[in-house]
């Protein structure tokens, strides 16, 4: 096949271009779609929104898609969308899981009022999407909750905010949009949370003894810190004070309150720093926690516990498909995610018999052992919650306080 005679791929998002007419539009599936004037904020959001039908069509563009749309014609929901989820898209660019979310809702608006004019759509329509999500269900099969109906509700809501900021929507919409109420405990038939319950300290130190030494060191350091995670896993020598009073301060490059523009700090005392230390002997920038090393651990307690002779059946590292050269070197993520720590903790408490719990559960394990040692107040101050009422309402961040908890925490 000659390579140099092959057409040229389709653009997945084509340019958005200019033309000598004073117009803004954009070439796709052989056609020119006007846009309106150039540069305007209507005409990126109908781009967005074109862009979006032509990547969904297999990069093909309806016959009956209009290519010069009227001068006054209305800016649509569809285009709203689609100029929020270009947003998204950078904002969320760290965090892929969320924007996809962010991108379902999205598509399920379309799909309902996806043609309607922006300026039409008001709290009966936003109304009769949350009916929409109440009778709905989840992947697992189940009702969605009240609360996650409640915030996506505020989702939706927040995409017409930014349409009223990008100028696309009048004001009053935004308006009429928040004067819905939120669901309420019984109002519908949409399923209540289940509150999260602290992880049984006991079946923690069951489970730990089925963990490689790695995930013990996490499992240690989260349960005396009682961080969140991700910050966890985001852990680095960079990011950690070592202080001359002998106590180490962990400051999160990235943590969920960052964007409000809080600061995080966690004190790393007593056993945590004892487990935390054999990790810190690494690139200033490398992640402390490595899932290789963890793997490898496991790897070499299977080879230790083989039954069958070395000399017989597939020697380690020389099977049938490493013989045969199919077999490629594994590619280890730099870091633990939520899934393959959550996954580990819970093959190893069920190898250990011990009770169900997941890695989010220490959070709360740890806040409930020092709400009782040291009161609300340290467990706010270790947990960095700035509302009282995240820890049952508390009062202000202090580094002294959270060292003082720290101290105090739970061991393993």
């Amino acid at each position: 096949m000659d390579l140099n005679r092959m057409p040229r791929p389709k653009a997945k998002l084509p340019n958005y271009l200019y033309h000598v007419s004073g117009q803004a539009r954009v070439y796709l599936d052989g056609r020119y779609f006007y846009l309106g004037p150039h540069d305007s904020p209507e005409s990126h959001a109908r781009y967005f929104a074109l862009c979006k039908i032509y990547q969904e069509n297999g990069c093909k563009m309806p016959e009956d898609c209009e290519t010069h749309p009227d001068e006054d014609a209305a800016i649509t929901v569809r285009c709203v969308t689609a100029d929020y989820l270009s947003f998204a898209a950078k904002k969320y660019a760290s965090s892929p899981e969320r924007y996809e979310r962010q991108k379902r809702l999205c598509d399920m608006v379309d799909k309902e009022y996806g043609d309607l004019p922006a300026a039409d759509f008001g709290p009966r329509r936003l109304s009769q999407l949350r009916d929409l999500l109440v009778a709905s269900k989840n992947r697992r099969g189940r009702h969605n909750t009240r609360a996650y109906i409640n915030d996506q509700v505020r989702t939706i809501v927040r995409v017409f905010r930014y349409g009223v900021a990008r100028e696309l929507v009048p004001a009053t919409v935004l308006n009429a949009l928040e004067a819905l109420s939120p669901l309420v405990e019984g109002e519908s038939v949409a399923t209540e949370s289940v509150a999260r319950e602290p992880a049984d300290i006991e079946a923690v130190r069951k489970t730990a003894e089925y963990l490689s030494p790695v995930l013990k060191a996490m499992v240690q350091v989260q349960v005396a810190t009682g961080m969140r995670p991700s910050e966890l896993f985001r852990m680095r020598a960079s990011d950690i004070e070592q202080r001359e009073d002998g106590v180490w301060v962990y400051r999160p490059s990235e943590h969920k309150t960052k964007r409000h523009g809080k600061k995080k700090q966690v004190p790393i005392v007593g056993e945590a720093k004892s487990a935390l230390e054999p990790y810190l002997d690494r690139e200033p920038t490398d992640f402390c926690f490595k899932p290789e090393e963890s793997a490898r651990w496991y790897q070499q307690q299977r080879s230790a516990n083989r039954k069958t002779p070395a000399n017989e059946g597939d020697r380690p590292g020389y099977n049938k498909r490493t013989r045969s050269g199919e077999s490629k070197p594994r590619q280890y993520s730099p870091k633990f995610d939520k899934d393959s720590y959550r996954r580990a903790i819970v093959h190893a408490a069920k190898k250990a018999g011990a009770e169900h719990w997941t890695p989010y559960q220490l959070r709360h394990t740890a806040a409930t052992v020092i709400r009782e040692a040291l009161g609300i107040e340290g467990a706010q101050a270790l947990l960095g919650h700035s509302k009282r009422q995240m820890t049952e309402h508390y009062a202000k961040e202090s580094l002294d306080k959270a060292i003082e908890a720290a101290k105090a925490g739970p061991k393993l």
